[in-house]
């Protein structure tokens, strides 16, 4: 891992960007310390969508004479793996 100083990335950015883009690990310092770590967009893990329970509801309806309704021979068949579509 290579720290530079601030005011030497500013005048090397693009070089950095392509040095960090290869897989280097750079990481850029002020004068209190190590501040941020350059890396790929596609190493960065994006963050997941918060789960909202409910959030489909009454947008979905299944008629209540289906609901229940036992499965046909063909839907058992393909759920077992018997019979792909």
């Amino acid at each position: 891992m290579e720290s530079i100083p601030l005011n030497q990335a500013k005048e090397r950015l693009d070089e950095l960007v392509h040095r960090a883009s290869q897989g280097e690990d750079i990481v850029i310092a002020d004068h209190n310390g190590d501040r941020v770590r350059l890396q790929p967009v596609a190493n960065i893990e994006q963050p997941k969508a918060k789960r909202v329970p409910g959030r489909w509801k009454g947008r979905i309806q299944i008629p209540d004479d289906q609901l229940l309704e036992p499965l046909t021979e063909e839907e058992l068949a393909w759920l077992s793996g018997e019979n792909s579509p």
